[in-house]
């Protein structure tokens, strides 16, 4: 059977969510670090996941801190206390130019706006703005597993679609701010790599969370869901709803994962659920902020149970078949080949009983 993943998005997508999702699910991080190093980039940015709770759930957030020229990040009093609790587990992968940064990078996406919906005045700047070209090279270079090269290359050439059709530009020419940089690559990549790792075949996605507000942007502030989001729900007829949440709720950067390796977007298809995996949010929100990840086999392992059998006792009437009955013109015959053809199989159970001493004008 194939073995497929459903992702089930109640406050919305990001690169870091699925992260998180698919180390929770059992994929080491420490195999995704290693493999991310191929990139050649490993000295741009730190790798972190830890166990946090969201309204109570117990959850994985992986945190990709990058290493720059960046201020150091203020303390935001609205942070939730899950984002400074001591972790359960914390594995960190440290690449550094030389001086320690104690910057905790809040995952910024391709207009300075993240997942973790929080907001501050500080322009944001990252040392390095890739345009597709070399970021393709990149990842080509990499000598990754072929499905994660074939499968990342394709997120990144979506979301270059998306960006140059809402600025009239070619896919090659977008700047991609901070999407072109190392958060972004570890983000995508990462999310294939672990795909990979699970030996999954085909994925599917909830319907999406439109979100609502503003989110301060590159070039000024941006409606929720963002331009680019919006773009990518068009081009692939993505099926939204608002859960009431004023949040930005879908990134760029998890809208094009989801485009581009959906079957389709809905409810989970007929599954076997071995694993689940929940990846953490940056958030407390009204709902438990955590995309769960579904891993199992398409259809159902095994035989449907059939009937149990009838409990007979030594007085019990022998049962009246169908076969015993007489045909009239309110009853006819049904042969297999009158039966419509399905794809699937029911199992019937027939109750039948004998009636003595009642003549049918009385019978129910």
């Amino acid at each position: 059977m194939n073995k497929i993943a459903y992702f089930e998005c109640p406050t919305g997508i990001a690169g870091d969510m699925c992260l998180g999702a698919l180390v929770h699910a059992g994929v080491p991080l420490d195999y995704i670090a290693q493999k991310l190093q191929l990139l050649g980039i490993s000295a741009e940015y730190q790798l972190r996941a830890q166990l946090v709770h969201r309204n109570t759930q117990q959850a994985t957030k992986v945190y990709v801190d990058l290493i720059s020229d960046l201020p150091k990040k203020t303390q935001n009093p609205e942070l939730d206390p899950a984002e400074t609790e001591s972790p359960t587990f914390d594995r960190r992968y440290h690449h550094h130019h030389g001086g320690e940064h104690s910057h905790e990078h809040s995952h910024e996406h391709s207009h300075e706006h993240s997942h973790s919906h929080a907001e501050t005045d500080t322009e944001i700047s990252h040392a390095h703005h890739r345009h597709l070209p070399e970021i393709e090279q990149i990842i080509v270079s990499a000598n990754l597993p072929k499905r994660v090269e074939t499968w990342s290359l394709a997120v990144f050439r979506k979301l270059a679609e998306a960006e140059g059709a809402v600025h009239g530009i070619s896919p090659d020419e977008v700047h991609f701010h901070e999407v072109g940089a190392a958060d972004a690559l570890v983000d995508i990549v990462g999310t294939c790599l672990g795909l990979d790792w699970l030996d999954v075949e085909e994925f599917y996605f909830s319907t999406m969370p439109t979100g609502g507000g503003t989110v301060k942007a590159a070039h000024g502030r941006l409606a929720v869901p963002t331009p680019a989001v919006m773009k990518l729900w068009e081009m692939h007829q993505v099926p939204v709803y608002s859960n009431g949440i004023d949040r930005e709720l879908c990134t760029p950067t998890g809208t094009a994962i989801a485009c581009t390796l959906a079957e389709s977007f809905g409810p989970p298809p007929p599954m076997q659920i071995h694993t689940i995996g929940l990846g953490a949010g940056s958030r407390n929100l009204s709902i438990p902020n955590i995309l769960r990840l579904w891993i199992g086999e398409r259809g159902f392992v095994g035989a449907v149970p059939p009937c149990p059998p009838p409990i007979e006792s030594e007085n019990s009437p022998l049962p009246i078949t169908n076969s015993q009955l007489p045909i009239t013109h309110y009853q006819l015959p049904i042969t297999n080949s009158q039966l419509p053809i399905t794809n699937s199989q029911e199992t019937i159970c027939v109750l039948e009983t004998q009636i003595d001493d009642l003549i049918p004008q009385r019978s129910p």
